[in-house]
């Protein structure tokens, strides 16, 4: 088994990303946006402290739908306002 998938990969249904895979492609995004390396990236700190207007947060919904391969509500950022709460939040709807 890939150990950044949990479960088969079937046509149609959506992949399940674990706590870590998640975490690594939000600092990696939020990295790329703000043009720094992914090891100044604290997950605890609220994506305001990157200086993410509303159009690159709106940007990183957007990418994390297209990776996700699933729909994410317009408030996500807003509802989950750190790396560490969102990607928290994404594994835990994946694994109900």
């Amino acid at each position: 088994m890939d150990a950044q998938v949990i479960g088969p990969e079937v046509a149609g249904v959506p992949q399940l990303f674990d706590l870590p895979t998640i975490e690594r492609w939000l600092i990696s995004h939020v990295a790329a946006l703000i043009e720094d390396d992914p090891l100044t990236i604290d997950i605890t700190l609220p994506f305001s402290a990157y200086a993410l207007d509303s159009v690159a947060t709106a940007g990183l919904t957007a990418d994390l739908e297209d990776w996700l391969g699933r729909d994410l509500p317009a408030t996500l950022i807003w509802d989950y306002p750190s790396i560490e709460l969102l990607a928290r939040y994404l594994a835990l709807r994946d694994a109900a």
